[in-house]
This record gives C-alpha cells, structure tokens and sequence, in this order.
C-alpha cells in the first residue's frame, strides 16, 4: 500500500535535508565518471532521464542548493523539480533522489540525446542507472539536440523608441549577442533535424533510438516521455520584450526615449514553429516505439502549459510559468548603456544605433542567468508532475487522454501504448 503522506510534504522534508547537506564542504572538483559509476544502483523503481526541463534548472537561484553533486558539476537537480514531485507520488524513496550515486534522478541540464547514452558532466550515462527492477522511467530529451538555448541568445535583439517633435521613430537592431552562430545559422541547422530522408528525419530517428535503449536497459519499465512547453504565445506584437526596458532620455536627451530586449514576431513564430516541430518529431518517435509493443506514452506538456507561455507583455510576463530573460545584477541594458556608444541620429534614420567595444562577456552576457532564462516555474514542474502521476496511476489497455488533475476530459496525457500481458 501507497504511503498516504501528501508528496509535497515529503518533499519538503527532502528540501530541508538537501539545504542541510548544501552547508557541508563536499570538495568535489570535477566529477569523475568511474567514482560515480562505482555508487549507481541498479535497483531504482523510478528513473528520470533528461535535460534541463527535467533537471529544474533555474528552480534554484544559488547553485549550492543544488542536488549534490549536480550543483558542482553542471547538471542542476532541483529538489522541486517535477521527477522529484513524482517519486514522492509514487512512494518511491526519496533517498534515491538526495545524490546521484542513489540513482533514480539523473536528468542532467544540457544534455542531448547522446548524453543519455553516452554520460555527460564527467557523469555517466543516464541509462546506466536503469535496470530490469526499474518499473517507471520519465524522460525530456531533444531541446538540446537542437542547440535551442543557443538559438534563444543569438536572436537576442536590441530595439531602441525615441519621441521627437510628437513623432515617434523605433529601430530595432539585430543579433546583440555574438555566438558561434548567427540567428539564421541556428534556426537553419535546427531546422535540418527535421528534414526527411529514407521516411524518416534525423531527430525522429534519434529519439526513437534513446526510447529504444530504454527499454533495452529497463525491460519491465512504463515509459512517459514529456514534450516541450511552448515558450511563447501564438500572438505577438511587432516586438516582444522579454526583460524590463531602460530610459534613454538622459543619453539622448530628449523627453521620451526607451531601450528594450528581446524578438521580433517573425523570430518568435520561427522559435513557435522549429519547438512545433521538435514536439511531433517526439510524438512520431513514441508512436513508432509503441507500434514495438513496448509500454510507452506521451505526455503533451505543450498542452497542459499553453495558456502560461509568455505573453510579450512586461506587465504580465511575470505571471507566465515560463521565466523571460533572467539577469544576475541590475539590468543587462545598464551595461550596454554604461560601455557602448549609442548614436541618436543613426536611430533616427534607422540604422544600427549601438556600438560597442564586445557585446560578450563584460558588456552582456555576464549579467544574463542563463540557467533561468526559459526554463519552467515551479507551477508548470507541478503541472507536469500532476500530468505524469495520472498517467502512471492509470490501468487502461486502450487509447486514453488524461488531463493534469486526473479527469478524463482532454488531450495532455497520451497513451499510445501496448500493455504486456
């Protein structure tokens, strides 16, 4: 029988003993794959496998509070993230989701698909701590197949409105933070993922891959595989802000003058359509593996999320389950402020009105948290928990749509899958 105590009092009782641990040195420089593999159960009942949106980056402004050794070595497992949410429903013992070497929480922030074969962090693979005793995994994997982060801080733009005899003159100037790729050179390789060749695209056949291997390492395993949120809503205006502007009255010195960040709308339609594209590559690669007869189903988190994406609006961007851009101290504008040139006749003739001497590092991307910028709250990780819970507690040998509160009204939980006899 169940434990009956509520999950979110035995996770509280886990926050509790994780922020006591944060306090003692663990002198762990880098992570090393056979120490850790030394310490890895085989015998875990729940395994979660994944990426940040599985890890819960950003659920936790110190790193310290981290999961150990997650908060040292990159891989950032929250305490509160939906795997842990889960576990607690499950009456799985929480002590398997204190430290990696327990096994059972090894999603990892950053990881692509081949890190959960391949191991990632100095960790090893994730599928190492799975086993013929694990009877429930979950997994979000494939944003990072795609460099989405990347694709995120290269479209970064810069759009400065300035008033002048009743007559307002808005620019906006493009790629303010310089990656290894353009904008366009991220979107267009991401997009490649889902070119089809042989009745099949590369992404599909990726996933279908990781599914596989699942069910190879975790035989008697039931398998949900969690999509995307959707970031941002259908309908933006001309420009989506995506953190709090900055006056530029005093630099211009006109009476009205703003400086903002964030996407145009045809930039965030692309990043609407390459994650809609992502999200059936998922579903086509969990179709293809059920049509195997393995126990493997959906979970539409892009669904369940839709209405909490955000807005393009800084009065109500807040509200969104999902963070906007997220900076450490003051705002990033500050900066470019502080160290660029700005020109005002340049903006006026719409020209690009910013020069400065980098825009890595000291000018920008210091000031960007980048492990909050885009990732979910806690609200969407408890939406995505409640979403998984019912769709592990159902017993049903048919197509079934579930939704977050466990009624069978709407289409965020899929089962696609052939139960064994």
């Amino acid at each position: 029988m169940r434990n009956t105590t509520s999950p979110f009092l035995r996770v509280l009782k886990l926050v509790t003993a994780c922020a006591l641990l944060a306090t003692v040195p663990l002198g762990l420089g880098t992570v090393s794959s056979a120490g850790l593999n030394n310490y890895v159960s085989a015998s875990s009942e729940y395994v979660a496998l994944g990426d940040s949106y599985a890890s819960g980056e950003g659920l936790q402004s110190n790193a310290t509070t981290y999961i150990s050794p997650s908060n040292n070595d990159g891989c950032h497992r929250s305490v509160t993230a939906y795997p842990v949410l889960v576990a607690a429903s499950l009456n799985v013992d929480l002590g398997q989701f204190e430290a990696y070497g327990s096994g059972g929480f090894v999603a990892c922030s950053g990881a692509t698909s081949k890190d959960l074969l391949k191991g990632e962090n100095g960790e090893p693979a994730q599928l190492s701590a799975l086993s013929s005793a694990t009877r429930w995994v979950t997994v979000t994997a494939g944003g990072d197949d795609l460099h989405f982060a990347n694709v995120l801080l290269a479209c970064l733009d810069l759009r400065a409105s300035v008033k002048v005899l009743r007559t307002t003159r808005s620019y906006t100037q493009s790629g303010i933070v310089r990656e290894s790729k353009t904008c366009d050179e991220y979107l267009a390789s991401a997009n490649s993922l889902f070119d089809v060749t042989n009745g099949t695209s590369k992404e599909v056949a990726t996933l279908e891959h990781v599914y596989q291997q699942i069910f190879i390492h975790a035989p008697n395993t039931e398998l949900a595989v969690l999509n995307y949120p959707q970031l941002f809503t259908e309908s933006t205006p001309e420009f989506c802000p995506v953190a709090p502007g900055i006056s530029l009255s005093s630099v211009f010195k006109v009476p009205s003058a703003q400086l903002s960040v964030g996407y145009s709308a045809s930039q965030i339609s692309q990043f609407n359509r390459v994650e809609n594209e992502l999200n059936a590559a998922i579903a086509s690669a969990v179709s293809d593996v059920s049509a195997l007869g393995h126990d493997i189903r959906l979970v539409d988190v892009n669904i369940l999320t839709r209405a909490e994406a955000i807005p393009c609006n800084l009065a109500t961007n807040g509200r969104s389950d999902i963070n906007a851009l997220r900076f450490s101290v003051g705002s990033p504008l500050t900066t470019i402020v502080k160290n660029c040139h700005l020109d005002l006749a340049h903006l006026l003739s719409l020209r690009p009105f910013v020069s400065c001497p980098s825009y890595e590092g000291a000018v920008f991307l210091q000031h960007i948290v980048a492990n909050e910028t885009f990732h979910p709250k806690q609200n969407a990780h408890e939406t995505m928990a409640r979403a998984v819970e019912a769709l592990f507690n159902q017993v049903s040998p048919t197509t079934t749509t579930l939704n977050p509160n466990l009624g069978v009204t709407s289409d965020s939980v899929t089962s696609v899958s052939n139960p064994r006899s």
